[in-house]
């Protein structure tokens, strides 16, 4: 649930701010993977190179739901940054794209996270 307000909360800043495209994608996907990396116990844990059943046991339906909201919002906040109409193929590679992102970087931020803080408690 907090990744999806910081994410909210990002879109505001980079629309008021009027940072560009790239910026505004990169820096939210780059510090994230990076925050990921760092609290993350083994490089396998990074990359999400498990079995997807096995993830989906692993962080649960409304982790990862979450985490999707939050990549997609991303998108969609970097797309109305830089409008232009998508052709057939742009909309499918953008949605094969964030498939990708998802499944083998995005996925699992919030247990990563969540399982370094709870092990400090």
């Amino acid at each position: 649930m907090y990744l999806l307000l910081f994410t909210i909360i990002y879109c505001v800043i980079t629309q008021v701010l009027n940072i560009g495209y790239i910026p505004a994608m990169g820096v939210y996907l780059i510090v994230l993977i990076l925050i990921k990396g760092f609290f993350s116990e083994e490089l396998k844990d990074v990359f999400n190179l498990k079995e997807t059943k096995y993830l989906y046991k692993e962080n649960g339906f409304k982790a990862s739901l979450m985490e999707l909201l939050s990549l997609m919002l991303i998108f969609i906040n970097s797309y109305l940054i830089d409008y232009e109409p998508l052709s057939l193929f742009e909309f499918v590679y953008l949605l094969f794209l964030i498939a990708l992102v998802y499944r083998f970087l995005f996925w699992g931020i919030t247990r990563a996270i969540g399982k370094k803080f709870s092990s400090k408690v």
